[in-house]
Formats: structure tokens, C-alpha cells, sequence
């Protein structure tokens, strides 16, 4: 193509645009979240109304190096204090929050269950868009 061809039918380019523009978002979720296809369409489709506090100094990237079985305190000296935790059972770490008002965020938590010596491992964790539904 050749730029007289491009500045003539420039609006030849508007659908790729139109087409681009979503699935780079799509992309980027995936990447940056760790979310599946159909879970990063839905946050690119709930964009501008998602709002997420997250824990004091929480990163992604530490919330990725937490595994399955890891004890509670390695978990909390990766990630450090989470926003919330049920207490007294203290088995759910809350990493991040809805912001004020918002139904849509990224639900970070890591579920605890205390194993036969009673030390608190992981048992699962949530990395999730969250929706009202």
C-alpha cells in the first residue's frame, strides 16, 4: 500500500481499528491477569465500571509466586498483609476489595485450611473478575 491509497480510503482502516483496539485489551487481561479468554472479555466488556482496592503493596507478580500447600506465613511474607481476613477460622485472606460503589473488580484472595499439625496451608487461590452475577 502505498500513502496516497492510505490517505484516500483511510476509512477502509476504521473496522481493523474497531477490531484491534478490543482484543488487544483481551490480550493484555490475559497476559497481566492470568485470566482465561472468556474471563478477560468479560472485563474488557465491564471496562469503565470496574474499580479494584488492592492490599498495601500488592503486586501481581506476588500473588502468582503463591502455590498450592505453601504455609501462611511464607504466603504472608510474599505478599504481606491482605485487606482482610476472616477471623477467628482466619482461612480467607482477602488481597483486594471492590472500590467504593463499583460491582466489577478483580477479586484477588487465598483460601487457607490448617493441615494435621494445625500449620495453615493454601488450598486455593482466587484470581478472578468479579461480577454481581
Amino acid at each position: 500500500m502505498n500513502s496516497a491509497f492510505i490517505k484516500k480510503n483511510w476509512y477502509l482502516l476504521t473496522p481493523a481499528a474497531i477490531l484491534l483496539i478490543p482484543a488487544l485489551m483481551v490480550l493484555f487481561c490475559s497476559v497481566n491477569y492470568g485470566y482465561s479468554i472468556s474471563e478477560s472479555m468479560k472485563a474488557v466488556r465491564h471496562f469503565g465500571s470496574t474499580s479494584t482496592r488492592y492490599a498495601q503493596g500488592f503486586t501481581e507478580r506476588r500473588f502468582k509466586m503463591v502455590r498450592i500447600g505453601m504455609d501462611g506465613r511464607s504466603v504472608y511474607n510474599t505478599i504481606k498483609n491482605p485487606m482482610e481476613r476472616n477471623m477467628p477460622e482466619d482461612t480467607e485472606w482477602r488481597y483486594s476489595l471492590p472500590g467504593s460503589g463499583a460491582e466489577y473488580y478483580h477479586e484477588r484472595s487465598i483460601i487457607l485450611e490448617k493441615d494435621g499439625a494445625g500449620i495453615p496451608r493454601v488450598k486455593r487461590k482466587i484470581s478472578r473478575f468479579h461480577t454481581p452475577d
